[in-house]
């Protein structure tokens, strides 16, 4: 057998494919995460229904399952939900949940354009300021000296 290629057992029919040096990175050498199809979860759960009660066990531990994933594949059954993909990941927003996100951004941006303009606007305040006191001193002399 070739050891480049993954092989494929009765045990387990979803090999991990060796890590190729595509995908070198920090998790290469983890193994991916297995996934079933929805013969192998039916064919389990009528195996592991079929068992007897002292052989439920080595069901589980001969294909590296949990009871649990034979719960939820049963329960799925039932329902009539096992063909259909399981949601992953977030929720897609509604439009007023993506146009609020999109208003909260401008305003952060807004806020920050705003406190800079305040810091520009405080610095010329502090410089007219000293600029004041200079013009008052200047004429505070040229009116000394005219006298």
């Amino acid at each position: 057998m070739d050891t480049s290629q993954a092989s494929t057992t009765a045990a387990d029919p979803h090999p991990v494919p060796p890590p190729s040096s595509e995908t070198a990175g920090p998790r290469a050498q983890r193994a991916a995460r297995r996934t079933f199809t929805t013969e192998f979860k039916r064919a389990i759960v009528e195996e592991y229904d079929a068992a007897p009660v002292g052989s439920k066990g080595a069901v589980l531990r001969r294909e590296r399952l949990y009871d649990s994933h034979v719960q939820e594949w049963r329960a799925a059954i039932e329902a009539g939900t096992l063909e259909s993909p399981a949601c992953r990941g977030r929720p897609a927003q509604s439009p007023d949940q993506a146009r609020i996100g999109e208003l909260e951004k401008q305003v952060t941006r807004l806020e920050a354009v705003s406190a800079q303009k305040d810091e520009v606007i405080a610095d010329r305040d502090a410089a007219l300021e000293v600029l004041g006191k200079g013009v008052a001193f200047l004429e505070a002399l040229s009116s000394k000296n005219t006298r």
